[in-house]
């Protein structure tokens, strides 16, 4: 009988996580957006977010899979750290930083442990439905993006007191996205998506769509001008090719020195940099080219893909926005400032700050974590990451045990981890980044054997290799 209703329960968590997946998706429209954002939006979200509280209750009393991990204690630690700091500064606001702790602990405490709570098996069929759904909201989205770009000139939608820019804009496609830079960081995880999905459809008409979604994809970021994306590409695509190095030299019978070795590994970034800046320059020639002949009234030339925000200011204002926000952080150094709060104490503690003046997001979970949670929360952070890269790293370049399903996950673990270099998620937002990082988090931690020695990782399939 506890195993049907076990059962039962982790059927629930898979549709519960599938399903706010796909929706977090969908609020990144700007017309679905503007629609939902005052009122189902607001609702769905409460809901979404104390239904996960209970469905980690019940995992917290009855089957106490998350006991299983050996970096759960910190997680625990590191959502103390946010309540003290919200505590601490509750005079700045208190719903706002409830809801925080929430989401956290549905995050840490029943996302992270998809990995106990489903089987190989169960997070494979999660994957695909996943990507079959974010693969064909995105592939229309992107394509209509890129149709956009062709055919009608860039405007402004108002949204909430906000002028929102659409199709090309500032030479950069936003398409029908809110923010371009997460439309192309989404788009780059739907390529990863249709990859996994064609490795595993056994049909050519379904192959030929996903590499054909792909392409649509692509040109989205191209044309997106999302440089936080182009560096996700840089590094997923030079870890990919450093694993194939890897697996090249181990099947050599006699190995290079391990000084050759190495360099490679090193120019691997290198290479994979060059090539890239060099195929979007070429891309950009020839689509604005095409564009002009499609569409000569718009007269789009290659220059009107280069971005004007930038110009004098590389980093578009970010530098001056992490450095307002460590600001804040001098005054109180050891818990911050609450995590969601930021903005209500530079108005009232420092009124003339920058911070107080633009009220700009961060735009950088790791700086988020330190003004916001102060030394303390970024300590334990750090000792996150460090469990982490302790548990990951080892399997993270053994081929021999590099599966297809491993891979993407760790694919989706590295790029989300790249991208919140320039993006306030994954630990006080809520978006597509979080609810796909913390389950492949779960997942890797466990199939790489980060459980006590009750349970071993599962082998992966023999035809299931990478390459």
């Amino acid at each position: 009988m506890k195993e049907k209703y076990q059962k039962i329960y982790q059927n629930i968590v898979f549709y519960y996580t599938l399903a706010f997946a796909i929706y977090t998706l969908f609020g990144r429209f700007t017309i679905l957006h503007a629609l939902v954002e005052n009122t189902v939006n607001a609702f769905l979200f409460v809901f979404a977010g104390f239904f996960g509280l209970f469905l980690f209750s019940i995992d917290f009393f009855f089957y106490r899979s998350y006991r299983k991990m050996k970096c759960y204690p910190v997680y625990a630690v590191f959502i103390l750290c946010a309540a003290i700091s919200s505590a601490l500064n509750y005079q700045y606001g208190i719903t706002s930083n409830l809801s925080t702790l929430v989401w956290l602990v549905v995050q840490m405490g029943l996302f992270a442990t998809m990995g106990q709570l489903f089987t190989r098996q169960q997070y494979h069929r999660w994957l695909t439905l996943f990507f079959t759904f974010s693969g064909l909201i995105w592939g229309i989205a992107s394509a209509v993006s890129v149709w956009q770009y062709i055919f009608v000139p860039g405007y402004r939608i108002a949204m909430n007191g906000r002028l929102i820019r659409q199709s090309l804009y500032d030479n950069r496609l936003f398409g029908v996205f809110i923010d371009p830079n997460l439309g192309a960081f989404v788009a780059f995880l739907v390529i990863w998506g249709m990859v996994y999905l064609m490795r595993r459809f056994s049909s050519r008409i379904l192959r030929a769509i996903a590499a054909a979604n792909c392409l649509v994809q692509l040109i989205y970021i191209i044309l997106s001008g999302s440089r936080s994306t182009e560096v996700c590409m840089i590094c997923s695509l030079s870890y990919t090719l450093i694993l194939l190095l890897i697996k090249y030299y181990k099947k050599r019978k006699k190995q290079p020195a391990l000084l050759i070795r190495a360099a490679s590994y090193i120019l691997a970034p290198v290479l994979c940099t060059l090539v890239m800046a060099g195929s979007f320059h070429l891309f950009k020639t020839g689509v604005s080219h095409l564009a002009s002949v499609m569409a000569p009234e718009k007269h789009i030339s290659k220059e009107e893909l280069k971005r004007t925000d930038i110009e004098g200011n590389e980093s578009n204002n970010r530098i001056d926005i992490w450095k307002g926000y460590l600001f804040l952080m001098k005054d109180k150094p050891l818990f911050g400032v609450s995590p969601r709060n930021a903005w209500n104490y530079a108005d009232r503690e420092h009124p003339g700050s920058y911070i107080a003046e633009h009220h700009y997001d961060v735009h950088n979970a790791y700086v988020a974590v330190l003004a916001c949670m102060g030394a303390a929360g970024f300590l334990v952070l750090l000792v996150m990451i460090f469990c982490f890269l302790k548990t990951l790293l080892p399997r993270s370049v053994d081929t021999g045990r590099m599966d297809l399903q491993y891979f993407t996950a760790l694919q989706i673990i590295l790029n989300v981890s790249v991208f919140i270099f320039f993006y306030p998620g994954i630990f006080f937002t809520n978006g597509i980044d979080t609810v796909l990082f913390w389950p492949a988090i779960g997942y890797t931690m466990q199939q790489a054997g980060a459980l006590l020695p009750s349970r071993k990782p599962s082998s992966p399939a023999a035809d299931d290799n990478l390459v």
